[in-house]
């Protein structure tokens, strides 16, 4: 449906395209304060605010040919447990940012690590891209150490403001993975 879109597969996940059938299990994440606290959205309240985010978030990028951010359903539980890809880049893009966002009751599984690993292989080798990059927040220590043993190198730190978190600062780290030091 969304040729830009290539569904991927690890050992444990399905990467496929977000669509209004999983409203469900994002609402289940997107509703949680933790969740969404250092995103650009607020908390879901309905499963309405979901799918208007799927539409609007999603799928309209995708018909924009744009490459963006894939389901990720784990295979054992058949079950949508988080959305990860690019930040919406075009298809001729030299650089992509990754996001990941996890239901908070699959954190801790070295999840994180393995869908990383397998857009590294999708960006460098079918994207093209020159690097890669991925924004934490200073106080996620787990992202940044899988970050690093996937070769990424801190960049630089800045602070974000957050408009929907009454203005809430937070210091942010920037990690870069260059094509060169990519090695798979």
């Amino acid at each position: 449906m969304y040729p830009q879109m290539e569904i991927l597969e690890t050992q444990n996940c399905i990467l496929r395209p977000i669509t209004l059938d999983d409203v469900d299990d994002l609402y289940e994440y997107y509703s949680k304060p933790d969740v969404v606290k250092f995103l650009p959205i607020k908390v879901h309240k309905t499963h309405s605010d979901t799918a208007r985010f799927i539409k609007s978030f999603f799928i309209n990028n995708y018909e924009r040919g744009r490459v963006g951010h894939y389901a990720v359903l784990l295979k054992k539980q058949n079950k949508v447990i988080g959305n990860v890809g690019f930040n919406n880049i075009s298809q001729n893009a030299t650089n992509g940012e990754i996001g990941i966002c996890l239901n908070p009751d699959f954190w801790g599984n070295n999840l994180a690590y393995e869908l990383t690993e397998v857009l590294l292989q999708y960006g460098f080798n079918k994207l093209n891209l020159n690097y890669i990059y991925a924004i934490t927040y200073n106080d996620n220590i787990y992202s940044k150490r899988y970050l690093e043993k996937l070769n990424f190198t801190h960049n630089n730190d800045f602070v974000k403001r957050f408009k929907n978190s009454n203005n809430k600062t937070v210091k942010c780290n920037k990690f870069v993975l260059y094509r060169n030091d990519y090695t798979k």
